[in-house]
């Protein structure tokens, strides 16, 4: 009896500290119109701004010996790749089209990651994963359908970005996945943000882009709050909660984003965007709750 209350507190100090990191990913896509950046420097202005705490705590955490063993170094590197090129294209997509459909369409990702499960790690297809792909594509397929009633260049050419980075979000679910078998998830996300910043580096010197006081704030922001902060969050809450609940949780923040960009920017979703996002995030929280041991939780 003397522990029920200790337990109780733990457990809700848990679910405080993910709701408040899905509600800080929720608010990105807003932070990233505001700054008005091309995605590459956006991206890497975040990356930058967050890799000292992020450093900090993974080798306060860790200690030095175990956070520079990198071998092997492989799913390291690429998993660090696809997380440049999710967030790149991710944030390109919400440029060019509202963030209820770059949101919805990046949270393809899980279904990518289990597919790629199936093909490359022989892993079974089942009834649960067919059905969570069936569903996906119903919410994919009312997206793009919703937007072609309207046709305008930008939004088609933004749907299309965003699927190429919940295909990316997917890939980095693999390569992320194969990594933790070998490195802490702290320690890989640690080294996805140093080789994002080595690889986003020469963006610098070829993309045009203008920063003031203003803009210097909001990515320090995105840097200190979205990226350390919320990451700590995240991973804190693990030793408090089960599988299934930072399942249920995780799919708070494309809801949280799509809410934001309805009251700050006055993007009301459709009724096929609603249907479609519906579909998706069911299809995504299926292959999480039913196969979480196929998926690494990452988020954006």
């Amino acid at each position: 009896m003397k522990n029920g209350p200790f337990i109780k507190s733990k457990s809700q100090k848990g679910i405080f500290e993910m709701l408040l990191a899905t509600f800080i990913w929720g608010s990105i896509p807003i932070f990233s119109i505001w700054c008005n950046l091309p995605s590459p420097i956006f991206v890497f202005f975040r990356v930058l701004f967050a890799m000292p705490l992020v450093l900090f705590y993974s080798i306060k955490k860790l200690g030095k010996d175990e956070f520079f063993r990198i071998k092997p170094f492989a799913p390291l590197f690429l998993s660090g790749i696809a997380l440049a090129l999710n967030w790149i294209l991710f944030f390109w997509a919400i440029s060019l089209t509202s963030i209820a459909n770059a949101v919805v369409l990046y949270y393809l990702g899980p279904i990518f990651t289990i597919l790629l499960a199936i093909l490359f790690l022989k892993e079974n297809f089942t009834f649960n994963i067919g059905l969570s792909v069936f569903l996906a594509l119903g919410g994919m397929c009312l997206i793009f359908a919703n937007n072609s009633l309207s046709f305008h260049l930008n939004e088609v050419l933004g749907l299309i970005i965003a699927f190429f980075s919940g295909l990316c979000f997917g890939i980095l679910g693999f390569f992320s996945k194969m990594a933790v078998m070998h490195h802490s998830a702290i320690k890989l996300t640690s080294y996805q943000i140093i080789i994002s910043v080595v690889l986003l580096v020469p963006f610098l010197f070829f993309i045009h882009f203008k920063l003031d006081g203003r803009i210097l704030g909001l990515l320090l922001i995105t840097g200190i709050i979205h990226t350390a902060l919320a990451l700590f969050l995240w991973y804190d809450s693990f030793n408090y909660l089960n599988v299934i609940t930072v399942s249920i949780f995780s799919y708070l923040d494309p809801l949280f984003a799509i809410l934001l960009g309805a009251i700050f920017l006055k993007q009301i979703p459709t009724l096929f965007q609603i249907i479609g996002a519906c579909l998706i995030i069911v299809a995504g929280f299926l292959v999480s709750v039913l196969h979480p041991k196929l998926l690494f939780k990452r988020k954006y």
